[in-house]
């Protein structure tokens, strides 16, 4: 039997995106967990970075581990004794949520590439219909990790009250030129396999080489050059394994390890999804909605914010982090940054949860 604990909002009409595009009647996917109290106010809104879906954690529903199992639940770092956690797909993303490979209504064939241009704002918006039909109009949190950060600043320039805290992690008010150049090459490998098909793929015949080359260089980078150090060396794997020419064997463990893992990945992510998703992080600033970034933050009414970056983050390096803290700073907000040192780069929020568990527990109590 296959557990599915996702719930749906139904976007009703037109739903305008920031860029002009138009989509009939949406579709979002999210999840749940705990109890939404009687006033409806201790809601903590997760948005997801770029590949998640909306399974954060497991639950009765779906007892399948999350992508953020260690930190919600009862008496966990996000506690669902005491919050209402919800967690949304993305609009765009595969997951459930309206997105590339879904059927347009108003064609009732494939979107592909007729999908109309995502903005990371477009998501917050999308979002916002959830809380609508919860009847939630006040959060106690809102948490973004990642490019689910960045969603979670487009969403308070549209909700500037909505929130008492702001946990942010791993993410920056906008992108470094590093980054838009790895995720442009990520695009590329995508779109020059030849069955991408100007994205109009046969979604039984996916560009799936292309975007398992994404996927693993992506791997390389949300990680650091330490940690591939420590847990590969140079190791090889116990026999080497041959492809059609000697140049697509596998000597080393951590090549068999990018191959591994990104064929899980590209079993369950479309490449189109991939493709908006990453364009849509290159393209977002907050500080063009202010005349700086301080001012860009200006009309957020929160009482307080945490961030937590990692030194061998190589997306979002800690100046980059900086910045946005100190808009937050000049503008009086109460928050604080903390600087953990983790080997296990980007993704360290997923995986060391020795180090993040102290502050976010430390965040909510």
């Amino acid at each position: 039997m296959k557990h599915d604990a996702r719930k749906y909002c139904h976007i009703k009409g037109p739903f305008t995106l920031k860029n002009g595009g138009v989509l009939e009647s949406p579709i979002i996917a999210f999840e749940t967990w705990g109890t939404l109290n009687a006033s409806k106010d201790n809601g903590v809104l997760i948005f997801t970075g770029l590949s998640p879906s909306a399974h954060a954690a497991s639950s009765k529903n779906d007892p399948s581990k999350g992508w953020w199992e260690k930190m919600i639940g009862p008496n966990k770092p996000i506690d669902t004794e005491r919050y209402f956690v919800i967690c949304a797909n993305s609009l765009g993303s595969c997951f459930g949520s309206t997105g590339p490979a879904s059927i347009d209504p108003v064609t009732n064939k494939t979107f592909g590439l007729t999908f109309p241009k995502l903005a990371l704002e477009d998501i917050g918006c999308a979002t916002r219909k959830i809380l609508d039909q919860l009847e939630i109009n006040s959060l106690q949190a809102i948490i973004g990790p990642s490019m689910g950060g960045m969603t979670a600043l487009g969403f308070l320039v549209e909700n500037p009250d909505i929130c008492k805290q702001l946990l942010l992690i791993s993410t920056a008010s906008t992108s470094r030129p590093f980054s838009i150049a790895l995720r442009s090459l990520q695009r590329l490998m995508i779109t020059s396999d030849p069955k991408w098909k100007s994205g109009n793929y046969d979604l039984n015949d996916l560009p799936l080489n292309g975007l398992r080359l994404a996927r693993m260089l992506g791997m390389i980078t949300y990680r650091s050059a330490d940690e591939w150090n420590q847990r590969f060396s140079r190791n090889l794997v116990d026999s080497t394994i041959n492809e059609e020419t000697p140049f697509g064997a596998i000597d080393f463990q951590v090549e068999q390890y990018l191959r591994d893992r990104s064929d899980k990945f590209i079993q369950t992510f479309d490449p189109n999804s991939y493709l908006y998703l990453s364009r849509a992080i290159d393209l977002f600033d907050l500080g063009n909605y202010g005349e700086s970034l301080t001012d860009s933050v200006n009309n957020f009414d929160l009482k307080n914010v945490l961030m937590i970056g990692v030194n061998s983050d190589y997306i979002f390096p800690i100046d980059c982090q900086l910045d946005l803290y100190k808009a937050f700073q000049e503008n009086g907000i109460d928050s604080a940054f903390i600087q953990l040192d983790s080997i296990q780069g980007h993704d360290s929020f997923l995986v060391d949860t020795e180090n993040f568990t102290p502050p976010i527990r430390s965040f909510f109590n």
